[in-house]
């Protein structure tokens, strides 16, 4: 894609973010066909925000045999407390149970790699967390896989629960997660909840040199989640809900429907 398809793409996303819009397929010359220009389209995307809404933190994963698995998390998106505000996806509020690793030291760009050690020792606590999801493309639209990674891979935002400890958070291949929904224990939930990669803070260092290749530091306060251990989880809006994380804590909140104007 030319320097200026990149641009244009990323400002109609840009602006569908800001205006909370749902919209088809960008025009076909504005579709990134490769990863190699998704990112090119992210990256321009979060130059555009800079100002006003600046990267507070990174989703990602171990890459899949479509891509790479790495987005940018805004810092309007980033929520904590007894409300998450929310944008529904086709009728119903999605949210994926994830720890969150906050970096108490930046990781600058370099020639080097960063070594796992290294990764480690810059992080300065984790939290349990949501990644808020959302499709911004019409539910009847087929976006490919590049497109999506242009628009963030489905992220909304991300819920701060209460903090774990780092040797609890390191351990946390499985978890048994338990959904219980205005406190009615007679219809919780319960989930077999098991990491895709194995730890949670194994995506880490793939992050974190990923970034460093593209060109993108590490900043101290930024965090990063790295993928959900049970897919994506509906909760009914306007609810008060716990979802227990095992012997790591729980998360405690209500999910609050966002007023879009029409």
């Amino acid at each position: 894609m030319h320097q200026q398809q990149i641009q244009t793409a990323a400002e109609a996303l840009r602006a569908r973010r800001l205006n909370d819009q749902l919209t088809a397929r960008l025009a076909e010359p504005l579709r990134p066909d490769s990863c190699d220009d998704a990112l090119a389209i992210q990256q321009a995307l979060t130059g555009l925000m800079a100002a006003t809404d600046p990267v507070a933190g990174w989703k990602c994963a171990l890459p899949i045999s479509e891509g790479p698995i790495v987005a940018p998390i805004f810092a309007s998106t980033v929520c904590s407390g007894a409300e998450c505000p929310i944008l529904p996806d086709q009728g119903r509020c999605k949210v994926e149970p994830e720890i969150a690793f906050c970096f108490g030291q930046d990781l600058p760009v370099r020639d080097a790699p960063y070594s796992e050690a290294e990764v480690e020792a810059a992080l300065s606590g984790a939290n349990l967390a949501l990644e808020l999801i959302r499709n911004r493309y019409l539910p009847e639209e087929e976006a490919s896989f590049a497109e999506h990674l242009a628009d963030c891979l489905f992220n909304q935002g991300l819920y701060n629960g209460p903090e774990v400890a780092l040797d609890k958070a390191f351990a946390a291949a499985e978890i048994e997660l338990t959904l219980t929904v205005d406190g009615d224990s007679d219809t919780a939930r319960t989930l077999a909840g098991r990491h895709p990669n194995g730890l949670p803070q194994t995506p880490l260092l793939w992050l974190v040199n990923f970034l460093n290749d593209q060109g993108i530091g590490i900043k101290a306060g930024q965090q990063a989640i790295t993928s959900s251990y049970a897919g994506v989880i509906e909760v009914e809006a306007g609810k008060p809900f716990t979802l227990q994380f095992g012997e790591l804590g729980s998360i405690e909140t209500r999910l609050a429907l966002i007023d879009v104007a029409q």
